[in-house]
């Protein structure tokens, strides 16, 4: 996240002006031009700790709504690597991702990825609350966030509620809160909205075909492992009672491989210990979750993330 780019917007600069300072927060889109006689907007946004709080509004008429939409060509251009998560306060929205489609309606939430493309669209007076989530940080909470992009969670839940209504506190909380104090609200924030969100979200429960099973079997091996250094696909093997062969191909149902995937979380686990200050030394951070080598671990971590770990500390304390 470039806390350098962060910008407000209001109506007076018009919607071309509202569109500009959206693809420079969040993401580059097209966006269908509404008339700006029709169009009235604000943008506030603030950074908390590791997150940035949007509160949005935009209004037009019903029969002249505005269409965002962030194609493959965007992604490709612009590398930004972050969760968003919607609070509807007001109006409603439409959100497409992934071959899916939810309708947010005040109250609910939802979440969807910058990494995948995306149509949102929303008509007459759309207020909402945007949280704006480095991947690393919900990943390492949340493994299977990227399965949960346009679901809504409904308004009104017991769990959902809670999250909302925290979600609107947060958008309230002085920006200038003390460095600490800013850092331990956004982390209990995010350990409840990863909660909700695989609470809310989770699949009925059916028989899982064994394949299925033995892949969140070794998973939990892995993270509950993350901190081993010496680990090995023969190791993890031996533990699950598999031949090395078998469990790659468990991990290639998902496209990758045993060492791959927990080699990832490790570098999730790192950003997020670095991020939420659990460490101060960047070599805690490598050692904490399996990594032996700091030099190794720098480069792996640039190439996951675009940033070296020493930029990622001081980001936090910026």
């Amino acid at each position: 996240m470039n806390r350098a780019a962060i910008a407000s917007a209001n109506a007076s600069g018009g919607f071309e002006y509202w569109h500009q300072v959206t693809c420079l927060n969040y993401s580059t889109t097209d966006c269908r031009i509404p008339d700006d006689a029709d169009f009235d907007g604000k943008i506030d946004v603030k950074s908390l700790g590791a997150l940035l709080i949007s509160d949005i509004v935009a209004c037009t008429s019903p029969d002249n709504p505005i269409r965002v939409t962030r194609r493959a060509q965007h992604i490709r251009k612009d590398g930004r690597d972050d969760f968003m998560l919607w609070l509807t306060l007001k109006g409603t929205a439409t959100l497409a991702q992934d071959d899916r489609a939810a309708l947010m309606r005040p109250g609910d939430l939802i979440l969807h990825d910058q990494t995948r493309p995306f149509v949102l669209e929303f008509s007459e007076t759309h207020r909402c609350i945007m949280i704006t989530i480095p991947r690393p940080l919900l990943i390492s909470r949340l493994p299977t966030a990227r399965r949960c992009v346009a679901r809504r969670i409904a308004a009104g839940t017991p769990i959902g509620a809670l999250a909302a209504s925290m979600t609107e506190h947060l958008s309230r909380m002085d920006a200038q809160a003390e460095l600490d104090v800013a850092q331990r609200i956004c982390a209990s924030a995010l350990d409840i909205l990863a909660t909700t969100i695989e609470t809310e979200l989770k699949e009925p429960a059916a028989p899982l075909p064994r394949r299925a099973r033995q892949l969140e079997q070794v998973k939990r091996y892995l993270i509950d492992n993350l901190h081993d250094t010496e680990i090995t696909l023969e190791q993890i093997a031996k533990s699950q009672r598999m031949a090395p062969r078998t469990l790659n191909r468990v991990f290639a149902m998902e496209g990758t491989t045993p060492i791959r995937w927990l080699w990832r979380q490790r570098l999730a686990a790192s950003y997020k210990a670095l991020a939420e200050g659990h460490v101060q030394q960047v070599t805690d951070a490598a050692f904490s979750c399996g990594f032996s080598d700091p030099s190794h671990f720098s480069r792996a971590f640039k190439a996951e993330f675009g940033l070296t770990p020493q930029e990622v500390s001081r980001r936090r304390l910026a």
